[in-house]
């Protein structure tokens, strides 16, 4: 059968294409290669994500709000110290006997004048054991210790959100991995598929069975198969890349060992969810503790209406030119309390209350958006599920009506078009059905992360993650 020269002309431009993809994707093939000695689990990635920069920072925020609680105990404790003084005065501390001394002189005047005594010398010097102890501070003391209390709270709730984040980031690029894993192999078998079916097309049109438009058809196909795979897997290598920068991942040649068609747990009801969620997402529990802190500055901000009343002693150690007749030690209560502050006091107290809204408000706005983020992941897993679903039933029956194509035209009875229409069906549902395997994972993850379970995450995807279950 001799060949039109427009048929001549386009088998050539596919010859170059076929080339051309060919070496792109042995080039990359070489750069980034697919079969991989080293099988990185989720638990292994969950491991090395715990010592991630900002986890390490949340932490570091935490201590920081326990050393200020700390601190804040400690107000309500005596203070001891040792309190050193030396003095030089103008002149030294002396009784004025002058009056005694112009009497004597009144009455005889040849009696000699009475010397001024020194109670005091022109200097002196003085250790001594001081004590003060604050006995009534008007609740400030108090106040900060509760605020301090809730600043821990709020602490270790921006941690756990700061572990939901990337938590779910994690989830997002570990399963992404696995799913452009699995694509990648979907692409490389419809590449090999249609590399046979060339093959018989070939053998069909050297017998005279169809023409060679059939076999250009497949030249075709199989060249943006090829084109296909090497975009996929270019997806895998930039996948893997983020994954390793999430993690801190050095090791050269790894895949992944899960695959994302997990037995997903079934939730619970959606009202249940929303107020689990309610008292458990962190980003609550940390407007929870803001709001803690809000009121505990009002009680602060009062405390300046009452007076301060402190216990202050102290007790000679050792002295140096200090007459004995000041005593050894002393002990005092000493009150001070603000009489007139031109309105600081006032002023103080009504911004404290107006944070004090501001945080309640936001609290409020926090608890509705909770309540929609939570239904709206709980329809995403549903919708999720339903497509997972759908697509495994479709996949039964893609490949069945490969199967019927492809004998077909082996007899000489189907058209090369009908194959390369079921083979695209086949690899298409594969590709919908790793899609709805990733969105269901990720829906789930991101129902629970919402509903404070983050610890139900870890587990089940370092345990039912770590089997490689998936297609």
């Amino acid at each position: 059968m001799q060949k039109h020269p427009v048929a001549n002309l386009a088998f050539g431009i596919l010859a170059v294409i076929t080339m051309v993809a060919s070496l792109c994707t042995a080039a990359l093939t070489s750069a980034a290669p697919v079969s991989n000695s080293y099988s990185l689990t989720f638990a292994e990635a969950l491991r090395r994500l715990h010592s991630h920069p900002l986890l390490m920072a949340s932490r570091a925020r935490i201590a920081s709000a326990e050393a200020e609680n700390q601190a804040a105990r400690a107000l309500a404790l005596p203070r001891l110290g040792i309190e050193g003084t030396y003095a030089r005065l103008s002149d030294p501390i002396e009784v004025d006997l002058a009056p005694l001394n112009r009497l004597i002189e009144s009455l005889d005047p040849a009696l000699p004048s009475i010397p001024n005594p020194i109670l005091q010398g022109d200097s002196f010097g003085v250790v001594m054991a001081t004590l003060a102890w604050p006995v009534f501070t008007g609740g400030r003391i108090d106040a900060a210790k509760k605020a301090t209390a809730a600043g821990i709270t709020g602490a270790v709730a921006a941690a756990d959100t700061t572990s939901d984040t990337l938590l779910l980031d994690l989830v997002t690029r570990y399963y992404g991995v696995a799913v452009n894993e699995r694509a990648l192999a979907v692409q490389t078998e419809v590449v090999s598929s249609l590399t046979d079916h060339l093959a018989n097309a070939e053998a069909l049109e050297r017998e005279g069975q169809i023409a060679s438009v059939e076999r250009m058809q497949v030249e075709v196909a199989l060249a943006q198969a090829q084109v296909a795979e090497q975009e996929r897997r270019h997806a895998l290598q930039i996948s893997r890349a983020g994954l390793a920068n999430l993690i801190g991942l050095n090791i050269q040649g790894w895949s992944t060992s899960a695959g994302p068609a997990l037995a997903i747990p079934e939730p619970q009801e959606l009202q249940t969810l929303q107020e689990v969620a309610r008292q458990s997402n962190p980003v609550i529990q940390q407007l929870t503790a803001i709001t803690a802190q809000a009121d505990q500055a009002i009680r602060a901000a009062r405390s300046a209406y009452w007076p301060d009343v402190t216990l202050l002693g102290g007790y000679e150690l050792e002295s140096d030119l200090l007459p004995e007749l000041l005593p050894q030690w002393t002990i005092s209560l000493n009150l001070t309390m603000n009489l007139f502050d031109g309105g600081a006091t006032r002023a103080g107290v009504s911004m404290a209350r107006e944070h004090l809204r501001e945080a309640q408000s936001l609290q409020r706005d926090a608890i509705e958006r909770l309540h929609l983020q939570v239904e709206s992941r709980y329809l995403a897993l549903e919708d999720a599920r339903r497509r997972l679903a759908v697509t495994m039933r479709t996949e039964s029956l893609a490949q069945e009506t490969l199967r019927m194509q492809r004998l077909a035209f082996a007899a000489g009875m189907g058209r090369s078009i009908d194959v390369l229409d079921a083979q695209s069906a086949v690899a298409a549902t594969r590709l919908q059905q790793l899609a709805a395997q990733f969105d269901n994972v990720l829906a789930w993850t991101a129902l629970m992360l919402a509903c404070g379970h983050r610890d139900q995450v870890e587990h089940f995807l370092s345990h039912a993650g770590g089997r490689a279950n998936g297609k």
